[in-house]
């Protein structure tokens, strides 16, 4: 999770996405907390280029989104998917999918959200 908009209590995952870390290994950035978020996506993603086979998702959302897929596309054979939440703007790229546009407006839906929750899971089964 690549979260632009960084709201947590206590710097923890959202309790919508606790019940699902039995099954799913979940690491999320929030990017106010890191400036150089960019160069730690590249670092994570790159831990895993020797793995037999990988299976690593990436959500994020609004204003961010296209910034993560051009950052994905130097790790395509790492990342089967990027799950998109209100992207500001189309990100046509065939591993990208949009998983949730709400009608809150300009601001995205927090990655927290039950919406969010659900829409990545559907996404996942999906996949799988």
């Amino acid at each position: 999770m690549i979260d632009p908009a960084g709201e947590a209590l206590h710097d923890a995952i959202p309790a919508t996405w606790r019940d699902l870390t039995d099954r799913l290994r979940i690491v999320w950035l929030r990017v106010p907390a890191a400036p150089g978020w960019k160069s730690t996506v590249d670092m994570v993603l790159t831990r895993h280029r020797d793995d037999v086979q990988p299976v690593l998702d990436v959500v994020t959302s609004g204003p961010i989104a296209a910034d993560v897929v051009d950052l994905v596309r130097h790790h395509e054979n790492l990342v089967r998917s990027v799950l998109l939440v209100d992207p500001e703007v189309d990100v046509p790229d065939p591993f990208a999918q949009v998983v949730l546009r709400s009608s809150e407006g300009p601001v995205p839906a927090p990655l927290g959200h039950p919406d969010v929750v659900f829409g990545v899971v559907a996404a996942l089964n999906e996949l799988s």
